[in-house]
């Protein structure tokens, strides 16, 4: 850690993340992201999803790919009590967006899926910016604690392509519980032809355990192992 500023560079699944954090007395107090160039693979599409008919969602990317729906249209306040509809119905349409229109990362092949669901909330002008509440929906069947770095990402390119965001300007996106990322574009680029636009997100965390791996000499399994089994709680 150097005070008052540390940089350094994560290699994630998307490609080299540049990240900036604000310390003093020992404590990172505020992290920035710069995340991976994000951009809209699909500004309006109809949707058939069991149960709820037709509906309008986009698709885009933010680091991670998303299919993006209006949460007050599929009834959803984005508040605690609707987790459990939120995170059903986010896999139902993430799988029906696999299924009726998939996605392509334009420079890496193997990007080749939607991953998550985003329900994104209306959007609250301010001098600084704009706000909105959001929840991203994970399989097996769960909603994010965070607004999501890379669903902010994508959230942000979607608003770009569509005029409401600006180069420089804010966007702070509230969770389901309340928590807060600030979104901001520091630039825009261009990826295999497709507008995007470069990202940063900043935000806080807290340490809750540190982690210690090993990996025994004599271990048949040093790389770990795969089962096509199940986990986590049941989304029916």
């Amino acid at each position: 850690m150097r005070e008052p500023l540390t940089e350094l560079v994560l290699e994630a699944p998307g490609g080299l993340v540049r990240v900036s954090a604000e310390c003093r007395n020992g404590k990172a107090e505020r992290i920035t992201v710069r995340n991976l160039p994000s951009f809209v693979a699909e500004e309006r599409a109809d949707l058939e999803v069991s149960g709820f008919g037709t509906i309008g969602v986009a698709t885009a990317y933010g680091g991670d790919s998303f299919v993006v729906v209006d949460a007050e249209s599929m009834g959803f306040a984005i508040a605690r009590d609707e987790a459990r509809d939120i995170a059903r119905t986010g896999v139902m349409i993430t799988d029906a967006a696999n299924s009726q229109l998939g996605f392509k990362h334009p420079c890496n092949p193997e990007w080749n899926r939607i991953s998550f669901c985003l329900f994104a909330g209306q959007l609250e002008r301010e001098p600084e910016g704009i706000k909105s509440r959001q929840a991203v929906a994970i399989k097996p069947g769960k909603v994010d604690r965070s607004p999501t770095g890379t669903a902010v990402s994508a959230r942000m390119a979607l608003l770009h392509s569509q005029g409401l965001i600006s180069v420089g300007q804010n966007y702070v996106a509230t969770s389901i519980i309340g928590s807060e990322f600030t979104g901001r574009i520091s630039g825009t680029a261009n990826v295999a032809g497709k507008p995007a636009i470069i990202p940063e997100i900043s935000g806080r965390a807290w340490i809750t355990g540190i982690h210690q791996h090993m990996l025994d000499p004599e271990d048949p399994w040093p790389g770990g192992y795969r089962l096509n089994d199940t986990w986590g709680p049941a989304t029916a």
